[in-house]
């Protein structure tokens, strides 16, 4: 993108967020962050400079050079350490050098406390297919049920993207039995794991209080279980 490219669509970003409805939307949705961060018990830092070394950069397949990040909130629970942050960007649509689209990402992410290293891979609910696409290409879909059969209603909701020579470390950790879990409770959110992190994904722009428990509650329920199957393969060891 160049630097008249990334000035346009700045200037289209800030008349946007003057308008009236944007205004009275973004307040709201901020009294409700601020309302769940409290409860969860974290600490909100509110809009942060990607730039700026003070904070913890969020990363993920999201990241870009113009990505802004609003709502940024840090803590630990359930003895997790855990950032959830609020990420507005426009991304390029896939075989299209003019049309743009604009996503909100409510990101949450989670520090697996394993010690084994998981594999870099993406569940992603086909609906946000484009978008992943278009911001990431380093992974590709991979196929799974060399152990056991999967569920066809996750099959045809979910793709999982991963390299190739992972595609069986991924299904011991994507089981039948998880990916029923996530087509049952997750509805359209997608999420990927990188350097032990997980990075929980669901597009919102004015993400309601149920949504952000929902996210939360998904993704220690994630991190756990893939701890668990961690554990057990350290304790069939020994």
């Amino acid at each position: 993108m160049t630097a008249r490219e990334r000035l346009r669509m700045r200037w289209r970003r800030t008349l946007r967020h003057m308008t009236p409805s944007h205004v009275v939307s973004s307040r709201i949705a901020q009294r409700t962050i601020q309302r769940f961060v409290d409860k969860a018990g974290l600490v909100y830092f509110g809009t942060v400079d990607q730039h700026d070394d003070e904070h913890r950069l969020v990363r993920g397949h999201t990241v870009s050079a113009t990505h802004i990040d609003n709502h940024y909130s840090v803590g630990s629970i359930r003895g997790y350490d855990v950032t959830m942050v609020l990420r507005n960007d426009v991304i390029q649509k896939i075989g299209s050098h003019h049309a743009d689209q604009r996503c909100h990402w409510l990101i949450v992410t989670i520090d697996l406390k394993t010690k084994h290293d998981a594999p870099h891979f993406y569940v992603g609910h086909r609906s946000r297919d484009e978008a992943f696409r278009a911001s990431f290409e380093q992974l590709s879909p991979i196929a799974l049920g060399a152990f056991a059969p999967y569920p066809q209603h996750f099959l045809d909701a979910y793709t999982v993207y991963g390299h190739a020579t992972h595609a069986l470390a991924i299904e011991q950790i994507i089981t039948p039995q998880i990916a029923l879990v996530i087509m049952s409770h997750f509805k359209e959110a997608s999420f990927e794991i990188e350097d032990n992190t997980i990075y929980l994904y669901v597009e919102s722009a004015y993400p309601s209080e149920d949504i952000l428990e929902r996210m939360m509650s998904n993704g220690l329920w994630l991190a756990e279980s893939i701890d668990a199957i961690y554990q057990a393969v350290d304790d069939e060891r020994f």
